[in-house]
């Protein structure tokens, strides 16, 4: 990270990049550098992994504690295992291989604590944790799959604990997500400024502050930030604002309403007047309630609004406003300083200048595509997040290399590419 920080200094000395400017981030997947295992599979191998890291700190004690089945049934690695076939036995299966973990630890506890601190020993508590329960009498029992905690806390490798499983549409993978932010200014060349890698269960809402933070140390922030909706929602627009002076310029989320996913009077259809703490409708009616609080669960400003029954009862547009029997429309916004952040954006984005502008943020994908072709970036080669961190960053430097020399040379951007039967409509 060093050279790439080190070039792109060098690079903004020389006038091919500024602070200032705009750029554009967009994210994409790793596969993690491990065998994608089932539960029995995953507990089995975890066990395995410790015992052979324990016959390695402690062989004389191990061999002394370890029943004679244990080397029958974790000798080999799991894919060279034949498991039973039926659910009952892989169920007694993986009760039995439970109580051996607990034995195994209990073991531990009582004659050597220090090798409770080591990793592969700390893997097998964890993963336990998750995947079995323990009642008084010390009887050990397998959890349903609808029992198992958040994804987000599974580890799913006992050689890669960092590597998350993720999906996202029709997409499953386990591994990572890298985050690329690049430059995107006019007359100047196209370069990597930041490269984030993170678990594949973080949410790409929560890398925005850390990528604007990353940028500022580079002194390479930008005016203007091109994201998708999945990077921007009320909270960041006015915090870039506010902290970095930038301009996070990408689609709001939809409000998961009804009525927005039907056509219907959705609340971005309702008009507020701040000052005289009221909404009016499309049907020019005006609200009855307002009451602002500060919610406990966003921890944010919210303000709760309501129309009168009688009006709603008697508008023509009832249906693709209200549902609920006998009651008046209903709306939740958040406070003023959010509200009109999510309306600026909003309002630019609608815009014909806004959409021509947004359409900058497409050329990450060719980024992504460059890094994923040249730098095998779907692909960790190695194993843990900083590793594949490095990965990522050595292919950005690469690219960034590559493209310093072609824009020096001369040699213009590639066009996306068109088929030759679009060219006959052209």
């Amino acid at each position: 990270e060093l050279l790439l920080d080190r070039i792109l200094e060098l690079l903004r000395e020389k006038q091919l990049i500024k602070e200032r400017g705009k750029q554009r981030t967009d994210s994409t997947h790793v596969l993690a550098s491990v065998r994608v295992m089932n539960r029995l599979e995953l507990m089995m191998e975890t066990l395995r992994a410790a015992l052979n890291d324990l016959s390695e700190a402690a062989p004389i004690w191990l061999s002394g504690i370890a029943p004679a089945q244990w080397f029958v049934r974790y000798a080999a690695r799991i894919e060279d295992t034949r498991l039973p076939r039926t659910e009952k036995a892989r169920a007694e299966l993986a009760e039995a291989v439970g109580r051996d973990g607990y034995y195994l630890i209990e073991r531990l506890a009582g004659e050597q604590p220090d090798l409770l601190k080591r990793e592969s020993v700390e893997t097998v508590r964890q993963v336990w944790q998750r995947h079995y329960t323990r009642d008084e009498a010390g009887e050990t029992q397998w959890r349903k799959s609808e029992e198992l905690g958040p994804a987000a806390e599974a580890i799913e490798s006992p050689y890669d604990r960092e590597a998350r499983h993720s999906r996202k549409r029709d997409l499953v993978w386990t591994g990572y997500k890298v985050h690329l932010t690049e430059t995107c200014d006019d007359r100047l060349p196209r370069l990597i400024t930041n490269v984030l890698t993170r678990a594949a269960t973080e949410q790409d809402v929560s890398m925005t502050a850390g990528i604007h933070q990353s940028l500022k140390k580079k002194r390479l922030l930008p005016a203007r930030h091109l994201v998708d909706t999945g990077y921007v929602d009320a909270e960041l627009l006015v915090e870039s604002e506010k902290a970095y002076a930038v301009e996070l310029f990408g689609p709001t989320r939809l409000n998961p309403s009804w009525q927005t996913r039907t056509g219907g009077i959705d609340a971005t259809q309702f008009k507020i007047d701040w000052a005289k703490q009221s909404a009016s409708c499309p049907e020019s009616k005006s609200s009855s309630y307002w009451h602002e609080y500060q919610s406990k669960a966003a921890g944010r400003a919210v303000v709760k609004i309501r129309f009168s029954v009688k009006d709603c009862l008697a508008c023509g547009s009832r249906a693709k406003c209200v549902r609920a029997a006998g009651a008046g429309r209903s709306l939740q916004v958040p406070g003023r300083e959010l509200y009109e952040a999510l309306e600026k954006t909003r309002g630019k984005l609608a815009s014909e200048r806004g959409r021509e502008e947004y359409k900058r943020r497409a050329g990450i994908e060719g980024t992504i595509s460059q890094a994923v072709r040249r730098g095998a970036a779907r692909r960790s080669r190695y194993r843990g997040m900083e590793k594949t961190q490095l990965q990522e960053v050595a292919a950005a430097t690469g690219i960034n290399l590559l493209r310093t020399i072609n824009f020096l040379g001369g040699k213009m951007i590639a066009k996306t590419r068109v088929s030759r039967f679009k060219r006959l409509a052209l």
